[in-house]
């Protein structure tokens, strides 16, 4: 009997433990299954004006859902029009740009080169040559006079140049930044005391250029400069200096601008292990706030007016049944 009643304690003692166990993993796969779901944009809700962070996997998932897999890759271009009403996607290596919409609506564009960019017409108004010249949709073309990376504004109204730097002088003294409109690309409009320009913006008649200065021998912290609209010109109203969260030797910039608010949304570069995350900066109380995490195996995030993955998918269903 003693020894009896010994496993039947054991026992209970078993079931005690393993309920405990079960319940630990039981919440581990919970918050697990809640992640994938953010990640996967299911937090994400049609017809809102919001950031909207989607991963690589959903994008993935969302060009076989849309008829073209073949597309799709992890480091395909994306961008926004001017007021985030249409996501653009542009396969470099098949010179095809994919437009789809908040109305659901989806379209093909052929780009004349390798790069390419869009105003809010879905025409194309600057791309390069495999020859590294930029052509101009005036029928002017130059030789690379910038980084494919800071191309035109979301609008595709203005852009920018930097300078060539100098073997002889300093870079702080040589490498500046001039503002173009895409209309008259050879017409520099305004001249900035940045070098390491990053993005180009424009919204209600102002135009907000981000990047790096470089002075005393280093880069300095995250800059942003305000240009007013005036005539043939544009003249400066404001310079913001953008703090980021944590000392860093890896990158600090920003990747969008709320076409709707004073939102604009920087990425703190973190190395693996560890997650990169996005801050939103305020431009009325300068203040900066984490707002998500780049997702697992990588993510790209945008100010819409809708989710728009899942407007187009819905209407896709919809329109198969």
């Amino acid at each position: 009997m003693i020894q009896t009643h010994y496993f039947i304690n054991a026992n209970v003692f078993n079931r005690r433990k393993l309920w405990k166990i079960m319940m630990v993993i039981s919440i581990m796969l919970t918050m697990s299954m809640a992640n994938v779901s953010c990640i996967n944009g299911a937090e994400n809700t049609p017809s809102e004006k919001k950031l909207y962070i989607y991963s690589s996997r959903e994008l993935s998932g969302f060009f076989k859902d849309i008829g073209y897999p073949d597309l799709w890759y992890n480091d395909i271009r994306i961008s926004r029009n001017s007021n985030g009403t249409a996501l653009r996607f542009l396969n470099e290596r098949k010179k095809k740009i994919v437009v789809v919409t908040c109305d659901g609506s989806i379209a093909l564009v052929d780009s004349p080169g390798y790069l390419a960019w869009l105003n809010d017409a879905n025409q194309v108004i600057v791309w390069f040559d495999e020859k590294s010249r930029v052509h101009y949709a005036n029928g002017t073309s130059e030789k690379r006079p910038f980084s494919p990376y800071s191309g035109p504004d979301p609008s595709g109204k203005y852009f920018i140049k930097q300078t060539p730097v100098s073997s002889v002088l300093p870079l702080s003294e040589s490498c500046n930044t001039s503002i173009y409109s895409t209309e008259k690309p050879n017409i520099p409009l305004i001249e900035v005391d940045l070098c390491g320009a990053q993005k180009i913006f424009y919204k209600d008649g102002k135009i907000y250029l981000t990047g790096n200065q470089y002075r005393d021998g280093k880069w300095q912290e995250e800059v942003m400069y305000i240009f007013q609209e005036k005539k043939n010109t544009l003249e400066q109203v404001d310079r913001i200096i953008v703090h980021r969260p944590s000392k860093s030797p890896a990158p600090f910039y920003a990747e969008d601008f709320s076409p709707w608010d004073d939102e604009v949304l920087y990425l703190d570069v973190y190395d693996f292990p560890s997650r990169s995350r996005w801050y939103s900066f305020n431009l009325k109380t300068r203040q900066l706030t984490e707002v998500g995490k780049v997702p697992f195996g990588s993510g790209r995030a945008f100010y819409l007016q809708c989710d728009i993955i899942k407007e187009v998918t819905e209407k896709l269903k919809v329109e198969t049944e």
